[in-house]
């Protein structure tokens, strides 16, 4: 989840650059045709700057909130998930998995059984 949350922040970091430089380039060109002076468009890219800044700092907290009310609402306990997909069996994944055998050659028992029965009466 926390990989999800940074791929998120890092996505609308890249979009913020991305239009950063788009409007340097806006900026520039009308400086370079005269219809802004080069204070005026410094100040319109340090506001925007800024002012994306605040935002992105806001769109961070409401993320992590909303994370942070879904996992508890959820009741995850990350490290026992985490450790029994890294190989790291806890007690319950153990019993999981002797009770999965035992199904299994109930199984393989009954399809016996059921096989032995067609043929005796055949």
């Amino acid at each position: 989840m926390e990989e999800l949350l940074k791929k998120i922040v890092y996505t609308g970091v890249g979009i913020t650059a991305f239009t950063v430089e788009k409007i340097n380039e806006i900026v520039d060109k009308l400086v370079a045709e005269e219809k802004i002076t080069s204070e005026e468009g410094k100040k319109i890219v340090d506001e925007l700057v800024a002012n994306t800044e605040a935002k992105k700092e806001e769109f961070e907290g409401q993320v992590k909130s909303l994370v942070e009310k879904f996992t508890s609402s959820m009741d995850f306990d990350f490290d026992k998930i985490t450790s029994m997909f890294k190989g790291n069996d806890s007690e319950e994944v153990e019993i999981l998995k002797a009770r999965i055998e035992a199904l299994e050659a109930q199984q393989a028992a009954n399809a016996k059984e059921s096989t032995s029965s067609e043929s005796s009466e055949a």
